[in-house]
């Protein structure tokens, strides 16, 4: 169970607003409400307000949210918190009330100017905030890193690691790092491997099988299922003990061929990848396509529903989840 009513002394008798109640706003009320906090969520009517108000928070128009807070979280998609953050940019003058983020995308690429005086942090979880919740609920911590406005204000520090542990966070795994670094590593890991290079890597590969008479749920099983129980391993006992506890066979065939598939032209558009995040050509890339309607994410969303390894995903799902 979740260690509860465990609030660290920097957050007790303050108001923390949640604005966005997604991915990280829904975890980290809760976790912060479980550990007791007071907390409001600030959202918009819609899907995101009635979703919190299901779960048992008060939730209020953005404005007044913020107007009760004392510590404001910016937890909406990196592309809405610009507007919103003009909007917002007055309550936080003078440092009076503390603001935050998740993810420092819109301070990386300067698409907000926080005003004189004011002092605001990050608390990334490394982690998805479903993975994030789960983890809260089973009583185990996630790995995160946090960053300072000012690496001098030790009331500020004080206040970004403890409510790093509030929401959750693991703090013996607790690492500072700078706002442009985090973000850096955050889109590089995510278009590099997590949501980029793996995922195609498992989707190719299974095709390959597939094509050559092999059946998708045994393809399934071959390049994606067993993809969790490696790194599962590689977890445990680390690069050279995994060496050690997979077949020689494996170990054999992963070492010559593992290089013809991250070949040395691979590892160059790796390397293009990671300069595209620090010079900002991604940012102004991804701009464009939110103001287009993000018609690269539909399309792939639609071929992703109707693609082979959906449906195979969709044919195992029930006997997936039932091993968790």
């Amino acid at each position: 169970m979740a260690q509860t009513n465990v609030l660290p002394e920097s957050l007790r008798g303050k108001t923390v607003t949640i604005l966005g109640y997604g991915n990280q706003g829904r975890a980290q009320a809760l976790n912060l409400r479980d550990n007791g906090a007071t907390v409001l969520v600030g959202a918009r009517p819609g899907a995101g307000a009635d979703a919190a108000k299901a779960d048992g928070l008060d939730v209020r128009s953005i404005e007044a949210a913020v107007r009760a807070a004392d510590v404001a979280m910016l937890l909406f998609p990196d592309h809405v918190i610009p507007g919103l953050f003009a909007e917002l940019r007055p309550h936080f003058a003078g440092g009076q009330k503390v603001f935050g983020f998740a993810h420092a995308y819109a301070l990386k690429y300067r698409l907000i100017e926080p005003p004189a005086g004011a002092r605001y942090f990050l608390v990334g979880p490394k982690g998805a905030g479903r993975i994030l919740r789960e983890n809260f609920v089973a009583g185990h911590g996630l790995p995160a890193v946090y960053a300072l406005s000012d690496t001098k204000d030790a009331p500020l520090r004080q206040l970004a690691m403890d409510y790093a542990k509030a929401v959750g966070c693991d703090s013996s795994w607790l690492l500072e790092t700078t706002f442009d670094l985090e973000t850096e590593g955050d889109l590089f890991g995510e278009q590099a491997v997590l949501c980029g290079g793996l995922m195609a890597l498992l989707e190719a590969s299974f095709e390959v099988l597939v094509k050559n008479g092999h059946d998708p749920k045994t393809a399934f099983f071959d390049c994606c299922y067993e993809a969790v129980l490696i790194l599962r391993l590689w977890l445990d006992v680390g690069p050279k003990g995994m060496s050690e506890k997979i077949s020689p066979t494996a170990f054999y065939g992963g070492l010559t061929r593992g290089a013809r598939v991250v070949s040395p032209a691979v590892r160059a558009e790796i390397a293009k990848i990671f300069a595209e995040v620090r010079d900002g050509r991604f940012d102004e890339e991804w701009r464009k396509e939110v103001a287009a309607g993000a018609p690269t994410l539909v399309a792939e969303r639609h071929r992703i529903a109707d693609s082979l390894l959906q449906k195979t995903y969709a044919a195992l799902a029930p006997q997936l989840r039932s091993q968790r």
